[in-house]
């Protein structure tokens, strides 16, 4: 993929997933957000910049240890590779890899899908409700009350247009789903299913949902992160029509009194 198609997505999701706070340094945006998953968190090398590579790097790890956070870089080939081994050669260490995938919407079809039983309902929404984000923070699993408070203002923070789908069953949120809008694309998040509802189409159900309602909305691509792997979850999004366009990759240097990243 060409880098100004790299450099397109890869600002649709910075403007998806807006963190908590956000600081502009040399061409380089610094994510803060208290540790809540390593994209909020990180150090993205997006545009230009005029200072020496030492000289930003030694900047960036001040500003993350003063907060007891880890330095997180998010790289992609659209990227100079000379920061890429610098950083390697600096003791950052690769600590995750995300494809990123797309579908041409034009002449794509939705998955029919049969519920496994009269109990389940799905609900497909234009805004965020209290339930929606409660069901992700269960079916994710947020170890803290800190955490879901920042998760919360992250999904607040958007303010795209969005669709929210809900999978429940006998009233308890099972599944959910989340699409941003931008420009001509209709980004997935938020994709989680109880592990004991898994196999049964609840996600392929919410991600066809979600790209329907986007091309009603107007776009004509869909794109989603998953994290190399999930090799389920890589199949079902195949199975979408998703192919692989590039990946990702985050390169971390912590500190004995640095907190852990919730990823």
């Amino acid at each position: 993929m060409e880098k100004f198609q790299i450099g397109e997505i890869e600002e649709i999701l910075i403007n998806a997933f807006p963190a908590i706070e956000r600081e502009i340094y040399d061409g380089w945006i610094l994510n803060f957000s208290g540790g809540y998953t390593y994209r909020a968190n990180c150090i993205y090398p997006f545009y230009a910049s005029k200072y020496s590579l030492e000289e930003k790097i030694s900047h960036c790890e001040e500003q993350y240890r003063e907060l007891f956070m880890p330095v997180v870089y998010k790289m992609t080939s659209a990227i100079d590779s000379e920061l890429d081994d610098l950083l390697e050669a600096q003791g950052y260490d690769i600590v995750k890899y995300v494809d990123i995938m797309c579908q041409e919407l034009t002449d794509w079809e939705a998955h029919p899908w049969k519920a496994p039983d009269e109990n389940y309902e799905v609900v497909t929404m234009t805004a965020m409700d209290k339930e929606w984000i409660q069901g992700v923070t269960r079916l994710i699993g947020i170890p803290f009350r800190s955490m879901e408070k920042i998760q919360e203002k992250i999904y607040n923070r958007i303010c795209l247009p969005v669709v929210c789908v809900k999978v429940k069953h006998e009233g308890r949120v099972v599944g959910t789903g989340l699409g941003v809008l931008e420009r001509h694309y209709i980004g997935l998040y938020a994709i989680h299913v109880n592990k004991d509802y898994r196999r049964r189409g609840l996600a392929m159900k919410i991600c066809s949902d979600i790209m329907e309602r986007g091309r009603i909305m107007g776009a004509t691509k869909a794109h989603l992160q998953v994290r190399q792997g999930n090799t389920g979850a890589f199949a079902m999004y195949e199975k979408l029509g998703m192919k692989k366009v590039y990946t990702q990759w985050f390169r971390m240097k912590s500190w004995p009194e640095s907190r852990k990243i919730f990823d």
